[in-house]
């Protein structure tokens, strides 16, 4: 909300939408898998052999369904820690984006619809049902794609907050490590740049915080600076 307000952002269905998808980002943290990276990290125990970039769990273990049926549980939970009254109308038409927000949220992959040509588990007979995915190769095609959602999809739409998801991250993950409430950090910002140059700033800082838990090269810097680039 802070960031949205510095944005001279208004309340309507592009906030709504920026909002719950800030809420629910990072559901792919609830694989097991992952659960069992965080838990070796807090115990300062060496990770488990297998690991998983939580975003691509995004539309695993019903995690959708999930998400779903406890909309106006979030509503509530948003409205009560925030004061925001979310209008959850505004979610109908636009739940691709709300995955595409959690899949793109760290930079590395995109959303991708894409026809399935084996045969429907509901309806039987020939496929041909489309499905989302996730991929990492923004330079690939795959000849099943019906459409896909990028970052820079998001980027374009959104202006100037379609990186609110990947911020908001970021900014809680810094607070995180610095100990500090975030009112502390950037109040002194007066505008998304002075944002920016603050997360840029630190961010190899932030990235080996975060590689703690989820060691991979994040390009958190480069990822930042073309964000920060659509800024006026």
């Amino acid at each position: 909300m802070w960031v949205a307000r510095l944005a001279g952002e208004e309340p309507g269905p592009r906030l709504d939408r920026l909002i719950f998808a800030t809420f629910v980002h990072d559901v792919g943290k609830l694989d097991p898998n992952f659960q069992a990276m965080l838990e070796a990290a807090a115990s300062g125990q060496p990770l488990p052999g297998k690991r998983v970039k939580h975003e691509a769990s995004t539309f695993d273990y019903d995690h959708p369904r999930l998400v779903e049926e406890n909309k106006e549980a979030i509503r509530k939970e948003l409205k009560a820690a925030c004061g925001y009254d979310l209008n959850l109308a505004n979610l109908e038409e636009a739940m691709d984006h709300i995955w595409a927000f959690a899949v793109t949220h760290h930079g590395l992959f995109y959303l991708s619809y894409e026809r399935d040509n084996l045969p429907s588990p509901i309806r039987g007979g020939a496929g041909r049902w489309v499905r989302p995915l996730i991929r990492r190769q923004w330079t690939s095609f795959y000849p099943n794609e019906e459409r896909r959602i990028t970052l820079i999809d998001l980027l374009f739409a959104y202006h100037p907050l379609g990186g609110l998801v990947m911020i908001a991250d970021l900014v809680a993950s810094y607070c995180h490590e610095q100990g500090k409430d975030y009112a502390a950090l950037f109040g002194h910002a007066q505008d998304l740049r002075d944002i920016f140059e603050r997360l840029i700033a630190d961010a190899d800082e932030i990235e080996e915080g975060i590689r703690r838990y989820d060691p991979r090269d994040y390009g958190l810097k480069e990822t930042l600076t073309l964000l920060a680039g659509g800024i006026q």
